[in-house]
């Protein structure tokens, strides 16, 4: 739906003027980018790429993802995922 709403030309998710549509969204986009079948999906919907980079190259959004930690394991996690795997 994303990507029919864009194709239509809009610079933004609501038209031509920035809103907080378009700041609800990166998150969701961007999380979803970590895994390789998304990657691999992007190529498929070349309006919400060409948004995400209009979005990701606003100021602000330049400023927090400057300011995030690096994206790393979280080894804790990983290591309570092994141990609370299910015994068959």
């Amino acid at each position: 739906m994303l990507e029919r709403e864009l194709s239509h030309g809009k610079e933004f998710l609501l038209g031509p003027q920035l809103s907080l549509a378009d700041f609800y969204m990166p998150p969701i986009i961007h999380a979803f980018g970590f895994a390789p079948e998304a990657q691999a999906m992007y190529p498929n919907f070349p309006s919400i790429c060409a948004w995400r980079e209009r979005v990701e190259a606003l100021p602000t959004l330049r400023r927090f993802r400057a300011a995030q930690p690096p994206h790393g394991p979280i080894e804790h996690a990983r290591k309570w995922v092994v141990s609370h795997r299910p015994k068959y």
